[in-house]
């Protein structure tokens, strides 16, 4: 992987551990930053402007509690050449519902969505992987859930 695909990869990472969190005001405001919202924002940004401007270890691991799963450490550790796997009872399990089934088709779907419109071009650029990682990021983590769930049941 190129450094730029790494560091697009690893800025949309950041992105989606934001999204996740509930969003960059909220994590600034509750304190999960020592910098504010517009610093927090170039972190994830793929401006040429913003190159430079990468998440510091500190704030990535408190992104990615408030996220509930490892994005932005994981993606880093993928560019190693390492994969990350939860330790027992750190992901929080949910009860088989129709509502974690809706979630798993919904955020699955928007995978499906973003591969559609990336292709449509027949170009798929780092933007679109971009979307696509974030996409598939979320499902992976209602995923999760469900698995945690079923292997925290009696």
């Amino acid at each position: 992987m190129r450094f730029d695909e790494s560091l697009i990869s690893l800025k949309g990472a950041t992105e989606a551990s934001f999204k996740l969190g509930g969003g960059l005001t909220s994590f600034a405001m509750l304190g999960g930053a020592r910098v504010g919202v517009s610093t927090l924002s170039k972190y994830a940004s793929v401006s040429e402007e913003f190159r430079d401007n990468v998440i510091p270890v500190d704030i990535a691991v408190e992104a990615d509690k408030r996220a509930g799963s490892p994005i932005i450490i994981g993606e880093a550790a993928r560019q190693l050449g390492y994969g990350l796997s939860p330790l027992a009872g750190h992901v929080e399990g949910k009860p088989l519902t129709e509502a974690a089934a809706l979630k798993v088709l919904h955020e699955a779907n928007d995978v499906s969505r973003a591969i559609v419109a990336a292709i449509a071009d027949g170009k798929v650029d780092a933007l679109d992987r971009k979307k696509i990682a974030q996409e598939t990021r979320e499902a992976i983590r209602a995923l999760q859930e469900v698995l945690a769930g079923l292997e925290d049941a009696p």
